[in-house]
């Protein structure tokens, strides 16, 4: 059996209006904007740029204030991305292109939907945040996010955080409460390096989690007319798949959908290129055979 090859990745930094990004792009075919979810690095999701990359030229940008990424000249701003995300595609010489939304990253992609509609050709969302409706936490659990990310808002209050998470010796016990408070596992927090973030990376996750904890997403004018591929598992344990896939339905006309039976939503190690062609290749293939098949 023929073993794939992942694609060679290629990193820049490229200077736009507000900000310079470090990124990475991967592969060959049909642009692909990948849109980072909360406050992710290259390095992280490296492996899922290869795995797109061998149908597409994937493309994916450390968010503004992490990173290698400048941060904006103000606060961080959803709203901020999408004209971020126009110029950085001109800057790679694709006027349409492809846009994918992976977890937290799903809203984000949306409201570059909304912004950049005839830019846009396809939309991909894999297990997609669009609604605290859709969030497994209590209700207590997310009023508690919403506090701390209001609390991070504020500049005294990340310059303490920082140095507090900086310090070795609290690194195994931030950890350990942040993965019961989160119902993440440590190894994930580990891996990601989570506590070793500069304060304008903390700005950016304060902003982000208080969107995610307040936002039931609804366009007023949907169905968008894009063809959107979704795929999630129905053992999702940070969002419900139903509530999910039902959001999804009002907002795409033209849906196609896919169930996995995975028991977590983010798998407690890293994702390697070989996991993700074994687990999502023949999605991969679908998604790209129909793209491949409209006029």
């Amino acid at each position: 059996m023929h073993t794939p090859t992942p694609p060679p990745p290629t990193l820049g930094d490229v200077v736009l209006p507000n900000t310079r990004l470090h990124y990475v792009s991967c592969g060959s075919g049909p642009p692909l904007l990948m849109v980072p979810a909360t406050v992710s690095l290259i390095s992280q999701w490296l492996p899922l740029a290869q795995f797109m990359g061998q149908h597409f030229t994937a493309y994916f940008f450390e968010l503004p204030g992490h990173g290698g990424s400048w941060p904006y000249p103000g606060k961080f701003e959803s709203r901020l991305v999408p004209a971020t995300v126009q110029a950085f595609m001109q800057a790679m010489g694709h006027e349409t292109f492809n846009l994918m939304g992976f977890s937290f990253g799903g809203l984000l992609a949306l409201r570059t939907l909304e912004a950049l509609q005839e830019r846009i050709e396809n939309v991909i969302l894999i297990s997609p945040c669009v609604s605290k409706r859709a969030l497994l936490y209590s209700p207590s659990r997310q009023w508690g996010f919403r506090l701390l990310s209001a609390a991070f808002k504020r500049s005294l209050v990340q310059q303490s955080a920082v140095q507090l998470m900086h310090n070795k010796y609290m690194e195994r016990p931030l950890i350990y409460a942040l993965s019961k408070f989160a119902n993440i596992e440590e190894s994930i927090l580990k891996t990601k390096n989570a506590l070793n973030i500069p304060q304008s990376t903390l700005d950016v996750l304060a902003y982000t989690l208080d969107e995610i904890f307040s936002l039931d997403y609804d366009y007023p004018q949907k169905p968008f007319l894009h063809p959107c591929y979704f795929a999630m598992s129905r053992y999702d344990d940070l969002l419900d798949y139903v509530t999910t896939l039902e959001i999804v339905k009002e907002h795409f006309g033209d849906l196609t959908t896919r169930a996995f039976t995975l028991p977590y939503h983010q798998p407690p190690e890293p994702p390697t290129f070989d996991w993700l062609n074994q687990e999502f290749g023949t999605f991969l293939q679908l998604v790209t055979t129909l793209i491949a098949s409209r006029p």
